[in-house]
């Protein structure tokens, strides 16, 4: 029964105001006297998308999901340079300063992972470790017949395109998809209602920012001022990536103390389709 209670509670959620002005949208769980890890999510997400996950982390960890700037409930400055990965670990720092944190481990899915590359090279010796979760190490310039361009084109289109007449309309897409209600709920704090039309809180603008600035991250002279211990989580499907998966991971391994793990029968979104193993992996870390 109490199991069951604390898989019940979710999130407490604040918004912090830090010292350059901007506000962090950001969620938390379990107690101060436990180790901290700290949750970055990926392009188009909320920090609230790893409810599941902190409940289950909250057994072992404090935990804090932050959202990124330019998402969710968190502010902005409107330039490209705010959003390289050096701008935002310094704005994690920040955040991390406000709340008077170390010795904490990182989390970062997908492009939180990249972040959690910048960070851990900046300010290595603030943390524990470092979890990529299917992140930080996939270049978009590493694909065949993928440029910029044409991702910067499906970007803005995807963020223009993504929208859905009410909100019964979109919880009936997600349930198309095979989202459970938990999922849904995750989902919709990434999403907001304007004009009569639900569509993602997440501007082209911002995300082509982040497109731009990664696309050709981490780079070889990030990676190689990394070292504390990192564990790679991937996914395995679409299986046709599995080819640039495991070339990518070579490269990350000739620079970092790297432990990789594959999710079996999972795709980009592994902390939601498999929560538990997640998790687990996750624990055995402290």
């Amino acid at each position: 029964m109490e199991i069951l209670n604390v898989l019940e509670e979710n999130m407490q959620s604040e918004i912090i105001t830090l010292d350059s002005h901007l506000r962090v949208q950001v969620y938390s769980l379990g107690t101060e006297e436990k180790p901290t890890v700290i949750l970055l999510h990926g392009l188009g997400s909320t920090g609230y998308s790893f409810d599941e996950l902190a409940r289950l982390l909250s057994f072992d960890f404090r935990v804090i999901s932050l959202d990124l700037p330019g998402h969710g409930n968190s502010s902005y400055i409107h330039n490209e340079q705010f959003f390289s990965m050096d701008s935002l670990a310094n704005w994690v720092k920040d955040v991390v300063e406000y709340f008077n944190i170390t010795g904490f481990h990182i989390v970062g899915h997908s492009v939180g992972g990249n972040i959690g590359i910048y960070f851990a090279n900046k300010y290595g010796s603030l943390i524990k470790s470092l979890v990529l979760l299917d992140g930080g190490y996939l270049r978009g310039s590493s694909l065949p017949d993928n440029t910029l361009k044409d991702e910067m084109e499906m970007t803005e289109q995807h963020c223009k395109n993504y929208c859905f007449s009410s909100w019964e309309d979109y919880e009936e897409n997600l349930k198309s998809n095979g989202f459970n209600n938990e999922l849904i709920e995750m989902s919709k704090k990434s999403m907001k209602e304007e004009c009569g039309v639900i569509k993602l809180k997440v501007n082209a603008e911002v995300a082509k920012f982040i497109i731009k600035n990664t696309f050709h991250e981490p780079t070889e002279n990030i990676l190689s001022g990394i070292k504390i211990p990192v564990l790679l989580m991937r996914s395995t499907l679409p299986e046709q990536l599995n080819v640039y998966r495991q070339r990518e991971t070579k490269r990350l391994l000739h620079h970092l103390t790297t432990r990789v793990v594959d999710v079996n029968e999972s795709s980009h979104e592994l902390y939601w389709e498999q929560p538990v193993h997640v998790s687990k992996m996750i624990s055995n870390l402290d």
